[in-house]
């Protein structure tokens, strides 16, 4: 306390001289919904930024993918890879791929042995909920799709899946960069107007979307086995319910902006039915005496199913976000 009104904090002498501060200069402090400061040093000249390397000689080879994804899902603006005696093909190929999968991402400098790969772009630039609306609506699509190809006998609807596939994870993959750099950044939390417990939810939330993707897609590769596929009566289980599940889903995704919790329950009720049909439907599947029909319509089933189990965990985080939204801090005596 100095004079006998006022209350001072002094900042630690390592955090100045990190941020580049004199004296003089100011710093944002904000007060958090949780009662804690947080204190940025908003005209620190100092920029910083995160690089990763990465040593192809030293990876599997069938792992150095997973080793790019990782870097770029850490938030690194740049990422140095490396090989000692030179890229091959396949290097070239390997990275032309991972090039394709992520968002706002260049090659900005090429040598023999080494290759720049930078992200061009502000996370705060891409909406997390755009983002998410554009991976329901390349679901969604690719299920209608999957339904009217089966209708029409007409694989033709389905020939880009491959690609609407890439394209739903590279928006999750995406969403995650954004997700990792809110939760580490102030800045960005402000920019995008989410907070940190809200940011690891939409995580829960795009995890969930990549999932439903994934039993789409498996779905498509069922629908594109012609002899089977013209045996299936689409006003029959398991894809009868596809529409109503249709319904559910676009009533679920409404609700990620403006929660309607009557919306929000009818759908977990409506999907938690669907599962118990699917699964009797499934129970029954095993006294047919045509097995390899039989398996594939369980295959069918069980996709559309999880479909259902996915749709109702979407549901539950929605919950999970509206009653933090709506909960209140209060002082306890």
């Amino acid at each position: 306390m100095t004079g006998g009104s006022s209350f001072i904090v002094s900042l630690p002498k390592r955090w100045v001289i990190e941020h580049g501060l004199v004296a003089k200069d100011q710093v944002r402090v904000e007060w958090r919904p949780s009662g804690n400061l947080r204190i940025i040093p908003e005209t620190s000249p100092i920029i910083r930024r995160r690089e990763v390397k990465i040593e192809l000689d030293n990876l599997p080879e069938k792992l150095a993918i997973d080793h790019l994804i990782a870097a770029y899902l850490s938030g690194a603006n740049l990422i140095r890879v490396y090989r000692q005696n030179g890229f091959n093909a396949a290097d070239r190929k390997l990275l032309r791929r991972f090039i394709s999968i992520g968002r706002g991402i260049e090659i900005v400098n090429e040598t023999d042995r080494i290759i720049e790969i930078e992200s061009l772009v502000n996370a705060g630039s891409f909406p997390i909920v755009s983002s998410l609306n554009r991976m329901y609506l390349l679901i969604r699509t690719v299920l209608k799709d999957i339904v009217e190809s089966l209708t029409s006998r007409d694989p033709s609807f389905l020939e880009d899946i491959d690609d609407r596939e890439d394209e739903v994870d590279a928006l999750r993959l995406l969403i995650e960069r954004q997700i990792g750099e809110i939760l580490e950044s102030a800045y960005l939390e402000d920019s995008a107007g989410i907070n940190r417990w809200e940011a690891a939810e939409l995580g829960n939330l795009v995890r969930t979307f990549e999932r439903i993707g994934d039993h789409v897609y498996a779905l498509g590769i069922l629908a594109q086995d012609t002899e089977k596929a013209s045996l299936i009566d689409v006003q029959e289980l398991p894809f009868c319910l596809i529409t109503s599940w249709l319904t559910d889903f676009k009533a679920l995704n409404s609700n990620i902006k403006r929660p309607n919790l009557h919306e929000i329950h009818d759908a977990k009720i409506h999907l938690r039915e669907k599962m118990k049909t699917l699964s009797n439907f499934e129970d029954k599947l095993w006294s047919q005496e045509d097995t390899v029909n039989a398996l594939y319509l369980h295959r069918c089933s069980e996709s559309i199913r999880r479909l259902c189990a996915y749709a109702s965990d979407m549901a539950e985080i929605l919950l999970n976000i509206y009653t933090h939204k709506n909960s209140r801090m209060i002082i306890l005596e």
